[in-house]
């Protein structure tokens, strides 16, 4: 198997979502045509990705859904547990912390940080939230792989460096605001008002 871009990894998690729905619903093939009309992607980009993995799938019959999913799965899923921690227990970190589907994926918040004391000491949906001054600490002690910024955008830069300085390589970044990182430290920007509002201009050309 060759390696991946980085750009195929997120098309094929949202293949692999895609064949757990599929497999729910019963079906035991599917073709790249009815993936492409599912994901919103052309049936062309689906057989280039699924190619990276080896000859798989069948001409005129399709992929087998849980034989592609394994495939897959074996490939960008990890066995093991990826822990995260999040700056910022307001009212996004809050709803950040109680999302269920991190189980399902092998995601774990080990933490959250926040300057409010009135916030720290309390814990949210099994996570406990502790006083920014103990993030190294803590980041070290858990064996952190990602950092996730929740706070507001002047609070960004100065929570992205201090979990570069804490060791970690992975941030997903919810503030709006663009993040001054180093070359090894990978970053996912989400502004939800942007993602929003690009949706709303592709439902008027």
């Amino acid at each position: 198997m060759k390696k991946i871009s980085r750009r195929t990894i997120p098309r094929t998690l949202l293949y692999l979502r895609t064949l757990e729905s599929l497999i729910k619903e019963g079906r035991y093939t599917v073709s790249s045509g009815e993936l492409a009309r599912i994901t919103g992607l052309t049936d062309v980009q689906i057989r280039k990705d699924i190619s990276n993995f080896g000859r798989v799938g069948t001409p005129r019959i399709g992929y087998k859904t849980r034989e592609l999913k394994n495939i897959l799965k074996d490939y960008v899923l990890p066995e093991n547990i990826i822990r995260m921690v999040l700056f910022g227990a307001g009212s996004l970190g809050t709803a950040i912390l109680k999302y269920p589907g991190f189980r399902k994926q092998r995601l774990k918040i080990s933490a959250a940080f926040d300057k409010d004391k009135r916030k720290t000491g309390k814990t949210i949906n099994g996570v406990k939230v502790y006083p920014v001054e103990r993030a190294p600490e803590v980041i070290r002690k858990s064996r952190v792989d990602i950092g996730i910024i929740a706070v507001p955008s002047e609070h960004g830069q100065e929570v992205a460096d201090l979990m570069v300085g804490s060791g970690l390589k992975g941030i997903v970044n919810f503030a709006p605001v663009s993040l001054n990182l180093p070359e090894n430290v990978s970053a996912r920007d989400i502004d939800l008002s942007i993602e929003f509002l690009a949706l709303y201009c592709d439902t008027r050309m």
